[in-house]
């Protein structure tokens, strides 16, 4: 009975190591999502190409093609820049399916992506997710929400990537939503007002140099509206365009150009809907812009704060 026991134990024992090492070597098949993971951010330039469908390969791949010539290799190498730019994580199960975070200048910016839904249908799955953006850890306004959707199927037990599709939500019924982009245009309408304030002192002073006997002028249409006869008139300065008293939801106004010659100026942009809640700003012979947060262009000349310039965007100097 022992005898019997004790081979027993043996066979068990040696049938061990071989049941270990069968579980270890069998891999379990990739999923659609580990898929899309190697397609978009693999370091290997094959894994993109890899989950395309054999039609698209054979079409828009041909030999020679490099990253130049190839939209291809172009988009497969989106990813491998993500990765050399900033932090990425990624995951094979759970809400979310990618974080990456990377420095802007001084500012840290996160960008998640959340998997919305994920169908499995046969060979087939369909991978919803939607973008979300982090500027030093607040959530960044979209004035259009991503949503994509990988479509996903099987080819010989590989996954290949048979369709995306993009949609963009625009909620007009959520009040959040509304908020969010009164505020972003409010934001650029007093960005571009800050500017063209300043670009106004700055052809006052050139109308001063060119006009040193009639001083500076309270018209906007001299600044900006009308060819030099002398043709002395820079090019960036003659621009009808800022010739009007009103643009961006500001009006601008000139005064105090008392004398002759004029020594002295005021220019005052003030929000036209007194209860917008945007900022007056103005300038006088100084150069400087000043503004007042409560939209007065009166208190503004009188002890308005000076502007940093940082405070303005690159993207109203293109006004």
């Amino acid at each position: 009975m022992r005898n019997i026991c004790f081979v027993l134990l043996v066979a068990i024992l040696a049938n061990i190591p071989s049941q270990a090492q069968t579980q270890t070597s069998t891999q379990p098949p990739q999923t659609a999502r580990q898929a899309l993971i190697e397609m978009l951010l693999s370091k290997s330039p094959d894994a993109f190409v890899k989950h395309l469908p054999k039609v698209a390969s054979q079409v828009l791949i041909r030999k020679g093609d490099n990253p130049e010539t190839s939209l291809v290799q172009k988009i497969s190498t989106i990813g491998q820049q993500m990765t050399a730019q900033g932090h990425v994580e990624t995951f094979d199960v759970g809400p979310t399916l990618l974080v990456s975070e990377q420095d802007e200048g001084k500012e840290k910016v996160k960008t998640e992506v959340i998997v919305e839904r994920d169908n499995l249908n046969g060979e087939n799955e369909e991978i919803e997710v939607s973008i979300h953006v982090y500027r030093d850890g607040r959530p960044e306004f979209l004035p259009v929400i991503p949503d994509v959707i990988f479509s996903m199927t099987q080819e010989k037990e590989v996954w290949r990537l048979a369709e995306v599709t993009l949609a963009l939500h625009v909620p007009l019924t959520d009040p959040a939503y509304l908020k969010d982009v009164r505020k972003k245009e409010d934001e650029s309408n007093e960005n571009m007002a800050s500017v063209r304030v300043s670009m106004i002192a700055s052809a006052e002073a050139s109308y001063l140099s060119r006009h040193p006997d009639r001083g500076y002028s309270c018209s906007l249409t001299d600044l900006f509206g009308k060819a030099d006869t002398a043709g002395t008139q820079q090019a960036q300065e003659y621009a009808p365009t800022f010739a009007g008293d009103e643009s961006a939801g500001y009006h601008f106004s000139l005064s105090g150009c008392e004398g002759n010659p004029a020594s002295k100026f005021q220019v005052t942009a003030e929000p036209i809907e007194s209860d917008a809640g945007m900022k007056a700003f103005c300038a006088d012979e100084s150069g400087t812009v000043r503004f007042d947060p409560k939209g007065k262009g009166n208190t503004c000349l009188s002890r308005g704060q000076v502007l940093s310039p940082t405070v303005v965007s690159s993207s109203a100097q293109e006004e």
